[in-house]
């Protein structure tokens, strides 16, 4: 009971940094880590062509829905990778929009 109450704290604190989840800036970050395993935050955010802070906010965000995990590196610094629950959005989300849109 406790781990989800501060769960939800977490998340109602990241939505109160983030007015509006946009979906385009999540479709991004997955596609990006799906295809780039243990990315830095800095290499994330200058491929997403998003602010360092944005980027953080977003990357916080996913955190708590589960669909990324931070680690450390062998080097110290730390990463971000795509969890089985992200892979799972990217499979059933976002695959069959790149064969949707046209340009």
């Amino acid at each position: 009971m406790k781990i989800e109450k501060i769960k939800h704290l977490r998340v109602s604190k990241i939505k109160n940094e983030i007015q509006r989840i946009d979906w385009k800036i999540i479709e991004r970050l997955v596609r990006l880590l799906y295809y780039g395993s243990k990315l830095k935050k800095t290499h994330i955010s200058a491929k997403c062509n998003l602010s360092y802070d944005k980027c953080c906010r977003y990357l916080d965000w996913m955190e708590v829905m589960d669909l990324i995990k931070k680690e450390k590196n062998d080097d110290g610094f730390e990463v971000v990778l795509l969890t089985e629950r992200g892979s799972v959005l990217y499979n059933k989300k976002f695959r069959d929009m790149k064969k949707e849109l046209t340009y």
